[in-house]
């Protein structure tokens, strides 16, 4: 990435080392079972964005602490291969990577995060130091300290965007700061203070937790909502709801996190934030076709093939 051309995108957030381990069935506590294959990747919900936003055609940066320890170096080259511009990734002396133990089953997963040097930022300053001033979009989740999220969002001059993911409550003076707020329906629920849809069979709900968000100062928010697809409600407080594009799921891991990344890329491009959202629909059907958080490489041309499978009635 030059130099002279400064990251649309920066997201600020997790870096793990991935371990996932695929089975037939969940084991319930106490129980042991034999599983079909394991597999050590690249994951992190901020990592996962980045490179989905960069796959997408955005110039992205990711800025995250990592361990000093060879997982570090791994998780620089892996985003380096995805043309992500890593120089504000930084080894914390003695402390390890993060990692996240992931076990795959029956088309869900289930996720230990163990954060790591994600947790080891300095308590004072400009967590983007400087970058977002550059940046077009300045990307967050909840993977690393909250106040280091607040601090990136008062530093960020474009538009800030939130994954409130896993799910904290959020200060009023944050959620105020989101240009877009993006949550899944159990999020929804802890940040909004509103009782979890039941995914399809409950749009009221969603609109009546986006009119609370809105009202606290979000301009939008989108609720994705699986294979049932989204819900999104715009700075002019239109909601619409976008279904999901079918696939067949071998693993649902990272499924949010490229939609939230393709989402940001495609702000930066000029999309409406109705357009970006169908694209990242897109990106979530591509995710959960391949195993692991980061398999998949979903282009711009590919996003927009998959896309093209959805008939204008079903866009919604």
């Amino acid at each position: 990435m030059s130099e002279s051309r400064p990251p649309r995108v920066v997201v600020i957030g997790s870096v793990n080392i991935d371990h996932v381990v695929v089975s037939d069935a969940f084991p319930s506590p106490g129980e042991t079972i034999l599983g079909r294959s394991t597999q050590v990747t690249l994951g992190g919900k901020g990592a996962n964005q980045a490179v989905a936003s960069s796959a997408a055609g955005a110039r992205t940066a990711m800025i995250a602490r990592v361990g000093a320890d060879p997982q570090a170096a791994l998780a620089r080259a892996g985003l380096l291969d995805r043309e992500v511009d890593v120089r504000g990734v930084v080894p914390v002396p003695d402390a390890e990577t993060g990692t996240a133990w992931i076990t795959v089953a029956a088309g869900d997963n289930t996720i230990i995060v163990i954060p790591g040097a994600n947790h080891r930022w300095p308590s004072q300053g400009d967590p983007l130091e400087g970058a977002g001033a550059d940046a077009d979009v300045v990307l967050a989740q909840l993977e690393i300290p909250l106040d280091v999220v607040e601090r990136a969002a008062a530093a960020c001059t474009g538009r800030f965007l939130l994954n409130a993911a896993p799910a904290v409550g959020l200060p009023d003076q944050l959620i105020s700061r989101c240009d877009v707020l993006i949550v899944n329906e159990h999020e929804q629920a802890v940040v909004s203070g509103q009782p979890a849809p039941d995914r399809a069979a409950d749009p009221s709900a969603v609109r009546e937790a986006h009119a609370a968000l809105r009202a606290r100062g979000a301009k939008a928010v989108i609720t994705t909502l699986g294979g049932a697809g989204a819900i999104i409600t715009d700075a002019d407080g239109t909601t619409t709801a976008i279904p999901a594009i079918p696939a067949p799921v071998r693993d649902t891991t990272g499924a949010g996190d490229a939609f939230v990344g393709v989402l940001a890329a495609r702000l930066v491009a000029g999309d409406s934030l109705l357009e970006a959202a169908r694209l990242g629909t897109a990106a979530g059907s591509l995710a959960v076709r391949a195993a692991g958080a980061q398999q998949y490489r979903a282009d711009l041309d590919a996003l927009r093939a998959t896309l093209a499978t959805v008939t204008p009635a079903e866009k919604g």
